[in-house]
């Protein structure tokens, strides 16, 4: 099987959530509440088997306007884009860094690797030409581009690439974006030092082969993320620590400023195979920090100092009211997240499948999403968010519609008529959101006890570590709200979050084969049969069969009332008109994907 280049075309409430879950790069409940393989796959219009890559331009994605023939293209532009690390000290070592929403937008624009991800998350050839698999779809094949060559214009050669994954895999300083590297033969073995063999290799100065433990069909988007970036070897060999800013990447630009407390400053790499911007000569990245990020970001952007800025929720109806920035206000569709009520099954009344079936019909997602959310979230009863259903065809299974009187019916089957009996169940949100969240979470819960009769306490008084530690005691979450991101073109997020074994579901939600049988219900069986169906979707070639895997492992989900979809986010920028060529989607939100040859600056009339 292989696969050819394609040639290339001629809120804060928001932001402190993100935050929240962006911040750890371990298998830890911040991270579990997002998951942004990232932001935990597969090639759907690869097929595993079928099909072509596309490596230099996307398709897909949002391009804000049509370009204006008759304008004229300023030169020597500098352009600015506010950036918010969310607390995060920014570095710029792909190796070292860890898993953190800023820096999958930042890196692609200067570390390459032999695939990369579209703005929607779609696998695309990078620094690689073409690849074969294997019929066992165990071993990866890839050549080389011939114009593959680092800012400092010597070549890159197969060697680089060994290098570099053995670094990010160094035993005594592991990345911590290891994970990504799972798939490959002997990963465990290597990274504990019991073995000094791993499942990639340079068959010559062109051609690298990667071997996996199992025939992984996401394996190509864990290699799309940035610790599989290239480094030029002898650049950091020479300058060390400084090797960022020493011409070491192969992106279309290059690093030649940092200040980690104040910006980043990018110019062309000449280099690049794909060309450069006939317009753009710097992009500078200022950092904006604290509570008031968005909000300073718009103030840049309003005084022409900024070409884009993010619309959180408590942005939005300003937005929306001021005539001049409402026309250039973009909403991002498809949407990669799903926001889900989850429980668990170890803690009553969670613990019986008849409770939780009643909360999931007791849920109004339009009132969520339209009312309470202010119609920064679509409603949806589905758990995959819709861009895996774009980039795969795959179809979800749906949640039964809202329904009250079923609802009531069921948590009385349960012996809780109108709520009676029920023990004590608290949503524990964090101190540290903002009064404006935590007063449309209670507004939710409200929506709960109108539509059941069950009173739900809402503790916004302990601190997320505090929480955590709670969840720890009590061995889980007994109910909670969850943010889901995915990279996957195949629904392979299902497999993270719910198989048995998972570090988002151990020790979170409990669903495994100890679930307990209630009504017409055995959970334990349905959480074995949902492992069975996601091993083998993993590593299904053959797409349509792979999608009927997910599908079923999908409905069992559902009917086992795991959790309980609400949403998908609305994702809202606004962008100047006079920038154009950009490409934005469900992965890459309001930063382009990459500042490539056909963004560019336009004159305009006071320029």
């Amino acid at each position: 099987m292989s696969y050819e280049q394609t040639p290339p075309d001629a809120t804060d409430p928001e932001l402190i959530a993100l935050e929240r879950v962006w911040r750890a790069s371990g298998p830890t409940s911040t991270r579990r509440d997002v998951l942004k393989w990232s932001a935990v796959a597969a090639a759907a219009g690869l097929a595993v088997g079928r099909g072509s890559i596309a490596s230099a331009t996307p398709t897909g994605g949002w391009s804000p306007y049509p370009r204006l023939q008759d304008a004229e293209i300023e030169e020597d532009a500098t352009i600015t884009v506010p950036l918010d690390p969310y607390g995060q000290v920014v570095t710029l070592d792909p190796h070292r860094t860890v898993n953190w929403g800023p820096f999958w937008a930042i890196f692609p624009n200067v570390w390459g690797g032999l695939v990369r991800y579209d703005e929607n998350a779609k696998v695309q050839l990078d620094l690689a030409e073409s690849f074969t698999v294997s019929e066992d779809g165990k071993t990866y094949t890839f050549k080389i581009r011939s114009d593959a060559k680092y800012a400092n214009g010597k070549q890159v050669v197969a060697d680089d690439f060994i290098d570099s994954w053995k670094r990010a895999l160094d035993p005594t300083r592991l990345s911590p974006m290891a994970n990504f590297f799972e798939p490959v033969r002997n990963y465990r073995k290597y990274i504990q030092q019991s073995s000094e063999d791993i499942g990639f290799s340079a068959v010559d100065e062109s051609t690298v082969e990667i071997v996996l433990s199992r025939a992984y069909t996401y394996f190509l988007s864990y290699m799309a993320a940035y610790v599989w970036s290239v480094v030029d070897p002898k650049v950091i060999d020479k300058q060390g620590d400084e090797f960022a800013l020493n011409d070491s990447g192969t992106g279309p630009w290059r690093f030649t400023e940092f200040d980690p407390a104040v910006q980043l400053v990018m110019e062309p790499n000449t280099e690049h195979y794909g060309g450069n911007s006939p317009s753009i000569a710097k992009i500078v990245w200022p950092f904006v920090t604290g509570p008031g990020a968005a909000n300073t970001a718009l103030n840049l952007y309003k005084q022409d100092e900024a070409i884009s800025a993010d619309v959180s929720i408590s942005l939005k109806s300003l937005v929306e009211r001021d005539p001049e920035l409402s026309k250039e206000l973009v909403s991002i569709a498809p949407s990669g997240s799903t926001r889900v009520l989850a429980f668990d099954f170890k803690q009553p009344p969670f613990n019986d499948v008849r409770v939780r079936r009643a909360f999931s019909l007791a849920v109004d997602r339009e009132r969520w999403a339209n009312e309470i959310f202010e119609g920064t979230w679509t409603p949806s009863r589905s758990f995959t968010p819709p861009a895996v259903a774009a980039n795969s065809e795959y179809e979800p299974p749906e949640a039964p519609e809202f329904d009250t009187d079923a609802a009531k019916a069921l948590l009385a089957d349960a012996g809780f008529e109108d709520g009676e009996g029920l023990p004590p169940i608290v949503y524990y949100q964090p101190v540290e959101d903002t009064d404006d969240e935590k007063g449309r979470w209670r507004s939710f819960l409200d929506t709960l006890t109108e539509a059941l009769g069950v009173e739900i306490e809402h503790d916004t008084t302990r601190s997320l570590e505090e929480i955590e530690q709670l969840r720890t005691d009590a061995g889980g979450k007994q109910f909670d709200v969850v943010w889901w991101w995915t990279i996957t073109e195949t629904p392979y997020l299902l497999s993270q979050v719910f198989t048995s074994s998972s570090p988002y579901m151990r020790g979170f939600f409990n669903w495994d084969a100890e679930g307990e049988e209630a009504g017409d219900f055995d959970a334990g069986k349905a959480s074995v049969q949902f492992d069975e169906l996601a091993k083998k979707a993993d590593i299904e070639q053959d797409q349509t069969a792979r999608n009927d895997l997910y599908r079923q492992a999908e409905q069992l989900v559902l009917d086992s009332a795991v959790c309980v979809p609400l949403g998908n986010w609305v994702q809202q920028f606004v962008q100047k008109p006079w920038i154009q060529g950009t490409k934005q989607g469900a992965w890459t939100g309001r930063i382009p994907v990459w500042f490539d040859k056909d963004v560019v600056v336009l004159k305009r009339d006071d320029s």
